[in-house]
């Protein structure tokens, strides 16, 4: 039976399966464990360069 709080009725939620989860569907990040929407994986090869000077150098 579900439990009262001031007066309402509390639904239960389930959790969708991992086939029909809509977060999941659209690509978007699913923050339910063990669903494929838990892995973000960027969609280019390219990773940037591998160091960077932070600042110019002064010239005098």
């Amino acid at each position: 039976m579900p439990r009262r709080k001031y007066g309402k009725l509390r639904k239960t939620v389930e959790l969708p399966a991992k086939e029909n989860c809509s977060r999941c569907r659209s690509g978007k990040y699913c923050p339910i464990v063990g669903h494929v929407g838990q892995q973000v994986l960027p969609r280019r090869e390219w990773s940037g360069p591998e160091s960077i000077s932070k600042r110019k150098q002064k010239r005098n």
